[in-house]
C-alpha cells in the first residue's frame, strides 16, 4: 500500500488517508457513535460505508503512514500514529 495523501476534517478530527487502494477515513466526528472506526471514504450519515473486519487494514495503513511525510500535517500524522499504536 502506498500512502498518497493525509488530511484532517474540521468535524472533530476525522482523518482521511488516500492510498493506492482507496480513500479511507478514521471517524472522529463530534457526536459520532463510531469514533475511531474505519470507513471507505468519508463516513455517510447512515454509516453504510463502515468497513467491517477493519483491523488488518488499519494496521496496514498505520504502518505505511510511519514512512509518509507531509510538511503541513507531519505533527498530526505522528500524533495519530501514536494514538493508534498505544
Amino acid at each position: 500500500m502506498i500512502i498518497e495523501n493525509f488530511k484532517m476534517y474540521l468535524d472533530g478530527g476525522t482523518v482521511e488517508v488516500t492510498t493506492d487502494k482507496g480513500v479511507f477515513c478514521f471517524d472522529d466526528r463530534l457526536g459520532s457513535n463510531t469514533k475511531g472506526r474505519l470507513f471507505n471514504g468519508y463516513p455517510k450519515k447512515d454509516n453504510s460505508n463502515l468497513i467491517e473486519n477493519y483491523e488488518s487494514l488499519e494496521v496496514e495503513i498505520i504502518e505505511n503512514l510511519k514512512t509518509f511525510k507531509d510538511e503541513f500535517y507531519q505533527e498530526s500524522i505522528e500524533a495519530f500514529i501514536l494514538d493508534k499504536t498505544n
